[in-house]
């Protein structure tokens, strides 16, 4: 059983690359460079060096595995024909031959989600700069009808294995030396453990019927609020303050948006659909007591 997965030296890719293996899954991954090829040799990864352009080396890649997990992201201007391309590329490798193909999306899709928890039913609701992303999905599930078990995954606020953007947040509280979150800071968002994401793309790759989509996450939210003051006390910052919405764009830029917002999301389909649950601590008990360290 071999599987093919770009993005595997990533957050979210490299733990879905070692579910796998524990599977016994024989997996490739797609890597820039030699040195990080070396990397995914010392843990029985097969490396394949090229990027999300190569598109001719991401056909013949596909037809050579009997599945696919698309993780990767290029954080470039060029992000959006990247992964146009790239995924075309793949989809056009499969075509005719059942084999799965998984698409890492996301629930930013939603925007503000205010105080009503969406589900897959949900129609999107996407800023400009996320429109694309939609059509993408689109695309992606459309192709189940060239006989390729197309499945979307949309991941919550990832958390756990001291990685991710509340690693990125205490950096950024560090190096500050303050802790902000936006107006009352009672937004909030719904959150999913790397590894139990790790186990459901197991589960959707063996099982999820063609066409499939799911959104990522535990049944536990955290407000801002939360998540900052949780961040300032790892961070050792004794006052978390509250910004304007205008202060903290100044300060922060885009990311305000997402700060500012509410993503209560549901995770139901994919408990029922694929008999998933999750099984991790909270995202306040990981950042208190688990895996997440102050960098000196």
């Amino acid at each position: 059983m071999k599987v093919f997965i770009t993005g595997i030296t990533g957050y979210v890719g490299s733990v879905i690359a070692q579910y796998f293996l524990t599977q016994g899954y024989q997996v490739s991954g797609l890597v820039r460079s030699q040195e990080k090829a070396e990397q995914l040799l010392k843990m029985r990864i097969v490396p394949i060096i090229g990027d999300l352009a190569d598109l001719s080396l991401l056909e013949e890649s596909v037809k050579k595995v009997d599945g696919v997990i698309h993780t990767a992201i290029s954080h470039t201007p060029d992000m959006e024909e990247l992964d146009v391309s790239a995924v075309k590329s793949m989809l056009d490798g499969l075509e005719g031959s059942g084999k799965p193909f998984i698409y890492t999306s996301g629930t930013l899709l939603y925007n503000d989600t205010f105080q009503y928890i969406v589900d897959e039913d949900s129609d999107p609701n996407p800023l400009p700069f996320l429109k694309w992303k939609v059509n993408q999905e689109k695309e992606v599930l459309a192709a189940s009808q060239r006989f390729i078990r197309t499945i979307v995954i949309r991941p919550t606020l990832v958390y756990g294995r001291g990685g991710g953007l509340v690693q990125a947040t205490i950096r950024r509280a560090m190096l500050s030396q303050s802790a902000y979150y936006i107006n009352d800071g009672h937004n909030a968002w719904s959150t999913i453990d790397v590894d139990d994401l790790a186990h459901l793309y197991l589960r959707a790759y063996s099982q999820a019927q063609p066409g499939s989509l799911f959104n990522a996450t535990s049944r536990e939210m955290i407000t801002m609020k939360e998540l900052m003051t949780a961040v300032g006390k790892i961070a050792g910052i004794d006052k978390i303050e509250s910004w304007s919405y205008e202060d903290a764009v100044k300060a922060i830029g885009p990311a305000a948006w997402g700060a500012s917002i509410n993503q209560r999301i549901s995770g139901l389909r994919a408990e029922q659909q694929l008999q998933w649950s999750t099984s991790a601590r909270s995202i306040l008990k990981e950042i208190e007591k688990g895996s997440y360290k102050v960098e000196v």
